[in-house]
């Protein structure tokens, strides 16, 4: 039975134009999990994943974290769920994952679901010869460590191929019928843009964590032939990324070498990720900005030094691999700009339009003045922020005092103390 989660009235919170803006709502559980996070409803219609690391002082930066992972998912265009946090009208309780599907009509297929039951076709002989071959030379790889990493190119291709085909073939086979090309090209386009994703946040481990979104039917039944990819759950366990390596990356189970892997990501499915590339490397310092503003806004300022040197760390190594990828294309090809510059256009206009998106939402970026983020480092309670609050109030006067005093006070309560700071001293 449903039960309502909390008798205090709880909001969910937004950010526009800078400002924090928390919407009243009511939370009903439908269902609890063993990792602590609760399946569900919000104002009876909006179906999602509750969950609170925020009340743990040591694990409270995971809600940060994963709020961060949706901004840049939202930043590159890539399918993601949106995360949200939840507060109470004196607490931050944690935060909230909208589901991209409906609970009414629509249902998911676990990435797990789907690969046992290709087993299960491959025993029942209802594969081919040659593809029941090549999915048990896959699962005979060795599952990898830590300490040793998959680095053959060859395996981690199949690997990679091995989640897609998976994915496609269970649709055709489910619903009896082939699959339009160009729906088999949008889920191994949203697949390598996964793995991708997962490289540049630094995530570590996705193991069978990625879903098949398919409408029901009237007896609550799928109907597969619509099934599509549902790629980002930008939720992922930190304790089970520190049980992998530095540079190690688990894909369906088996510990890739991260370097190894991003060479494969480029020197066997470029075509999927091109565009995306491309807009990365041409536009890498607004990138890289708005990036800085995302991690900045949303954590505390030694977590997001850190997190901005993997982040942006990586973002210059697929910067750097594009480059010299273009730089390897044939004379005819390096020509042809205008054909290329034809091809990328709409995509470019969504480009602009997500970093717009990005600097209206954060329209203030810490890194721009370094001197205060020196500063923001010692404000760590809320005392120090009460007393820098009333020094900057006695110390400015007019229009300007005005309107960032009003911005760090709306804002305040959403963000880390040290950005807090930051926001109350711009302008010095």
């Amino acid at each position: 039975m449903d039960k309502k989660y909390t008798d205090e009235q709880c909001y969910i919170v937004s950010l526009d134009n800078g400002i924090r803006r928390e919407e009243p709502i009511s939370i009903d559980v439908i269902n609890s999990f063993k990792d602590n996070s609760q399946l569900v409803q919000l104002n009876k219609t909006v179906f999602g994943v509750f969950k609170s690391n925020s009340l743990n002082p040591e694990t409270m930066y995971i809600d940060d974290y994963d709020i961060i992972k949706s901004d840049i998912a939202e930043l590159l265009d890539i399918d993601h769920e949106e995360i949200k946090r939840i507060v109470t009208e004196d607490k931050t309780l944690g935060i909230f994952t909208t589901l991209n599907y409906s609970k009414d009509i629509e249902t998911r297929i676990s990435a797990s679901t789907v690969i046992k039951h290709i087993i299960e076709y491959v025993n029942k002989g209802l594969l081919s010869e040659e593809e029941s071959s090549w999915i048990k030379n896959v699962l005979q790889y060795q599952n990898g460590t830590k300490e040793n990493t998959i680095t053959d190119e060859n395996q981690i291709e199949d690997i990679i191929r091995f989640g897609i085909y998976s994915l496609i073939k269970e649709v055709e086979l489910q619903a009896g019928q082939t699959l339009d090309p160009k729906v088999k090209r949008a889920i191994e386009k949203n697949y390598i843009r996964m793995i991708l994703f997962d490289y540049l946040i630094g995530r570590k481990y996705r193991g069978l964590d990625y879903y098949l979104i398919s409408k029901i039917n009237e007896n609550g039944k799928p109907v597969w032939i619509d099934s599509y990819l549902s790629p980002i759950s930008v939720s992922n366990s930190l304790e089970r990324d520190s049980q992998i390596g530095d540079n190690a990356y688990q894909l369906n189970n088996k510990v890739i070498n991260r370097d190894a892997l991003i060479k494969v990501l480029f020197g066997r499915f470029y075509s999927e990720l091109r565009k995306l590339t491309e807009a990365i490397k041409d536009a890498k310092k607004l990138y890289d900005d708005a990036i800085v503003r995302i991690i900045y806004n949303n954590t505390d300022i030694n977590s997001a030094i850190q997190l901005e040197k993997i982040v942006i760390t990586n973002l210059e190594k697929i910067a750097g691999m594009q480059k010299d990828i273009e730089s390897k294309l044939d004379k005819e090809q390096k020509q042809n700009k205008v054909e290329r510059t034809m091809a990328t256009q709409s995509f470019n206009v969504r480009v602009t339009t997500k970093l717009d998106l990005i600097q209206k939402r954060y329209p203030i970026n810490p890194k721009d003045h370094p001197e205060l983020l020196e500063k923001a480092k010692k404000a760590q309670t809320s005392e120090d922020i009460k007393l820098i609050v009333e020094e900057e109030n006695k110390s400015k006067s007019g229009f300007a005092a005005t309107s960032v005093l009003i911005s760090a006070i709306s804002l305040i309560c959403g963000i880390g103390i040290g950005i807090a700071y930051v926001l109350m001293t711009f302008g010095n």
